[in-house]
């Protein structure tokens, strides 16, 4: 396989000092308990390409720094009283201890619909529906109107109850006030040590995630992980997605490309001239939203996968901010991974980023909506030019409907102008939670269910027979 041409004019990298990382990465002591909100996130599957059709994935609550030093004893015995025994972690929202649970219960009344009276309006035809004042008993949601109408929804106790419960307990779990040794992430791994990327199981024991002791625990961390864990197992030379498991040859010409890259990386370790020419593996995430607001150190567990590539990972969308109080377009995480941060839509900031190699730059992105009909507009100026850099681009989906209707709409707006790498399938690396929307108790969404892969056709020189 030859290297193909570059495309655009060069743009410079501009690195700047960052963060010392030690040898234990201690996620825990940076984490708040009562602030980490993960299943409060209100989920979308529009793009941030439409403003009009956003709903937000905020992180933004999710990391907090610990007390100052100086904390008072008062705040010291308030937190020690608001704590949660593990065997009480359910309460029904608007009976929480936690003030947050309660907001949201409340929050859940005002703004969402009782499925029933949805249920009877769509037979009926004569609008009826009631706020959901009622909390199921099971799961401790407001999810009725009355408790005549909860009992008479089978499609709750079947389908919805078990998962509302499990949400609720992992929630409160979150804010208990106990100390969150799951978030106590191993550092590098020995080289002798091979990965397994079957699945999470596998994968955190092969890594020595030691402090997983339950299936909650393991739902927390692969929550913050599915990002940085989709994207190294998707680069990995032990991927669980083969051609055994839908992927396409050309999507073996496209990673074997990238993996041509890795292994220089892996040579140069030995070798000092190849050092000196090692180019980095760019890693482009579009429309980035909960993905660029996580700790950056978090992805220093995709840069433990590939031990000895410098990556350098550039978030590009409207809402690619790190967190409120950052100011840096460029974190430098360690001395083989720096992030960057460019606010805007990516059609219209190439330039910044040209030239591209399919031997080094690679594309995510994490649940699109590209097909969407507030948003397909916005993203079709950028898949355009997607296909044009003749990279690999990844992406993924909230959901098996989510993820066919925007593969649908690639096929009918780009068909002839792209190749196939990556049938659709579930991701190994999704998210073990369910987000519920608050609007419709219904709605759920578990961040990159599913993943995918494209790229923009390339075309063979043939000889023309002659007659």
């Amino acid at each position: 396989m030859q290297r193909s041409g570059r495309i655009f004019a060069a743009a410079p990298w501009h690195a700047r000092c960052g963060l010392q990382v030690g040898s234990k990465l201690c996620v825990a002591s940076t984490i708040s308990a009562s602030a980490f909100n993960a299943s409060n996130i209100c989920w979308r599957q529009t793009s941030l390409y439409a403003p009009s059709a956003k709903r937000y994935i905020s992180l933004k609550s999710l990391f907090t720094p610990s007390p100052p030093t100086g904390a008072t004893s008062e705040l010291v015995r308030s937190r020690r009283r608001s704590l949660l025994k593990p065997g009480d972690l359910f309460h029904p929202l608007t009976k929480s201890p936690i003030k947050e649970m309660r907001e949201k219960g409340r929050l859940i009344q005002e703004h969402g619909c009782c499925p029933t009276c949805v249920d009877e309006t769509s037979v009926s035809g004569h609008a009826a529906t009631r706020e959901p004042t009622f909390e199921c008993p099971s799961c401790g949601y407001p999810t009725h109107c009355s408790e005549e109408h909860w009992r008479a929804d089978k499609r709750h106790h079947a389908e919805m109850c078990n998962h509302l419960r499990e949400a609720n307990e992992d929630e409160h779990d979150l804010r208990s006030g106990r100390t969150l040794r799951e978030f106590e992430f191993p550092s590098a791994q020995l080289p002798e040590v091979v990965v397994n990327l079957t699945n999470w199981d596998t994968f955190l024991y092969t890594r020595s995630f030691t402090n997983l002791n339950s299936d909650r625990s393991i739902r927390h961390v692969s929550k913050v992980l599915t990002y940085p864990i989709t994207i190294g197992a998707t680069l990995h030379q032990y991927s669980p997605f083969t051609l055994n498991s839908g992927l396409t040859p050309e999507g073996l010409k496209s990673l074997t490309a990238l993996r041509a890259t890795i292994k220089e990386h892996d040579l140069a370790r030995s070798d000092k001239e190849l050092a000196m020419q090692q180019v980095p593996l760019r890693i482009f995430v579009l429309g980035a939203r909960a993905e660029a607001m996580l700790p950056p150190h978090l992805y220093l567990q995709l840069s433990y996968l590939l031990p000895n590539s410098p990556i350098h990972i550039y978030f590009v969308g409207p809402e690619c901010i790190p967190t409120s109080e950052e100011t840096r377009s460029t974190i430098i995480v360690s001395s083989r991974l720096a992030l960057k941060y460019h606010k805007g839509y990516f059609h219209d900031a190439i330039w910044n980023f040209a030239p591209f190699d399919p031997f080094t730059d690679v594309f995510f992105l994490f649940s699109p909506g590209t097909s969407h009909p507030r948003s397909r507009d916005g993203w079709r100026p950028t898949i355009e030019k997607l296909l044009e850099t003749k990279c690999a681009v990844f992406a993924t989906g909230f959901h098996e409907r989510d993820m066919r209707s925007d593969v649908a709409g690639l096929e009918e707006d780009f068909g002839d102008k792209m190749d196939w790498l990556l049938n659709t399938q579930p991701n190994p690396f999704a998210s073990l939670k369910r987000d519920f929307g608050i609007r419709n108790l219904r709605e759920w969404a578990i961040a990159n269910w599913g993943i995918y892969g494209f790229r923009g056709k390339r075309y063979e020189v043939q000889s023309k027979q002659s007659e």
